[in-house]
C-alpha cells in the first residue's frame, strides 16, 4: 500500500501541532503556521492549503487554524518563534528563505 504525497503532509502538518498542543489553541496554531511558512517548500505549502480548501480531511483544529493564517498572509510572516526566528537561512542576494523540511 502506497501513502500519497497529500498523505505525507496531513501527517508532518499534524505532527507539527501535536508538538504545540501543551499551548493555548492560538498559540499552538500560530507556532504551527510559522513552522510550516519558514521550514516547508512553497510547493508542500501549496498542496496542503489545496488540501484545505477541498475540506482538509484528516488535519488536526490546530493545523486547520494554521492553514487558515497561513493563507491570510500577505508575503513572508514575521518569525513568530524563538526557534525560527533564530534558524533562518536567508540569502539576501538572491531575497530567498532556503529553510526547508524537503530535505
Amino acid at each position: 500500500m502506497s501513502v500519497s504525497t497529500i498523505d505525507n503532509l496531513i501527517y508532518m502538518a499534524n505532527q507539527i501541532a501535536r508538538e504545540f498542543h501543551n499551548q493555548r489553541a492560538s498559540e499552538a496554531s500560530r507556532a504551527t503556521c510559522d513552522h510550516i511558512w519558514h521550514f516547508w517548500d512553497p510547493r508542500m505549502r501549496s498542496m496542503i492549503l489545496d488540501h484545505l480548501a477541498k475540506g482538509g480531511s484528516g488535519l488536526d483544529p490546530v493545523v486547520v487554524a494554521a492553514l487558515d493564517q497561513l493563507a491570510r498572509t500577505a508575503g513572508q510572516p514575521r518569525s513568530m518563534t524563538k526557534a525560527t526566528e533564530f534558524n533562518q537561512a536567508i540569502d539576501p542576494a538572491a531575497d530567498r528563505d532556503l529553510m526547508s523540511d524537503a530535505g
